[in-house]
């Protein structure tokens, strides 16, 4: 009986060792409970990251061969990356236009957006409202993310650093830095 149970027990494990090899776990347990499935490069789907060159083609497919839609001519520029073809990453832009790029126009640093909002928004020293006001940011801002904390996040926008609702940000998940 003891051995009719070990046997059994051999050929699930053995079937289960089959199965995950015929279908890949792509799933990535992350801080906070992420579990964004994972793309060809092995990072998480989606994600945000910033282009690489002034000069970027946005293609209708993943290739050289589809046509560009059109082209970004902002470096550091946040996209984020919704579906993966061995090579290129199909990308959304901030007002939510989709298309096409290769892998080598993107770079991991992160960057952010100032949502369009009727006015300038205050740049503070702290994640704190009432916190000093380090300058006024306009709408459309890009800028290099440093953290994030308690619904605030640090950016730095050229000479200036500072702290900023997380809510006026594009580029930024909900749920990362969840030290909050």
């Amino acid at each position: 009986m003891e051995r009719l149970i070990l046997w059994r027990l051999g050929g699930v494990f053995g079937l289960l060792v089959l199965l995950l090899a015929l279908f890949p776990i792509s799933y990535i347990s992350l801080a906070g409970g992420d579990t964004r499935i994972l793309g060809d490069s092995g990072h998480p789907l989606p994600r945000f990251v910033s282009l690489k060159s002034n000069e970027v083609n946005i293609r209708r497919g993943p290739g050289k061969e589809y046509p560009i839609l059109w082209q970004v001519q902002r470096r550091g520029l946040p996209v984020e990356i919704i579906a993966e073809y061995k090579l290129w990453r199909q990308i959304r832009d901030h007002e939510g236009a989709e298309g096409w790029v290769h892998a080598s126009l993107l770079r991991g640093q992160r960057s952010v957006i100032v949502k369009l909002t009727p006015e300038a928004q205050p740049l503070r020293a702290a994640p704190d409202s009432g916190a000093r006001m380090v300058a006024l940011i306009q709408p459309g801002v890009v800028a290099d993310l440093e953290d994030c904390e308690r619904g605030w996040c640090e950016i730095d926008v050229g000479s200036h650093d500072g702290w900023v609702p997380r809510d006026l940000l594009w580029g930024v998940y909900d749920f990362e830095f969840l030290e909050d």
